[in-house]
């Protein structure tokens, strides 16, 4: 098990996109509606850790959008935003709580909010509204023309160094 400093020290790593054992500086991005796509990634400078960013979204339900960031080899989840979802935090505050994670003991989100690794729980049990999030600047998902900001938000926040261009299909199938 990692500690929440440990998590966020994973966060902080520089990362790239990873295609056949390459580095990208570029990707372009054209996911299909719905999406369920798995980019995979790792740091120039420490190897040792590998990443996915899991991108999905239920295909009668356009408007919620799920991005999961976990480290490949330990499965230990480091950060996930989902738009238009629900989740349950946790009743009982440990003293590693951070303060913003208060007042939402125990409550049902069901606004889109952000989870964060918190010591002494399971992974990305702790979620806050992302409306009082001052770290990740897209706060609603009404459109799926929003796609695009979303997953630059989220690069941005995982420090993802690879440049994307992102396009969308708007049809479903």
């Amino acid at each position: 098990m990692i500690t929440a400093a440990q998590a966020q020290t994973l966060l902080d790593l520089p990362k790239h996109i990873v295609e056949e054992e390459k580095y990208l500086d570029r990707k372009n991005y054209a996911p299909k509606l719905p999406i369920d796509d798995r980019i995979y990634m790792a740091s120039k400078t420490d190897d040792e850790f590998t990443f996915f960013l899991d991108i999905w979204q239920r295909s009668k339900q356009q408007i919620k959008i799920t991005l999961y960031f976990q480290e490949d080899d330990s499965s230990i989840g480091l950060l996930r935003v989902d738009f238009n979802g629900r989740h349950k935090n946790p009743e009982i505050e440990n003293e590693n709580v951070p303060d913003i994670f208060k007042p939402y003991a125990g409550k049902l989100l069901e606004e889109s909010h952000i989870h964060y690794f918190v010591d002494g729980y399971k992974t990305l049990n702790w979620a806050i509204p992302l409306e009082i999030d001052d770290s990740f600047p897209v706060k609603n998902f009404t459109d799926s023309s929003q796609i695009g900001s979303i997953i630059q938000a989220f690069g941005k926040k995982i420090n993802l160094k690879t440049q994307l261009k992102i396009t969308y299909q708007t049809n479903i199938r």
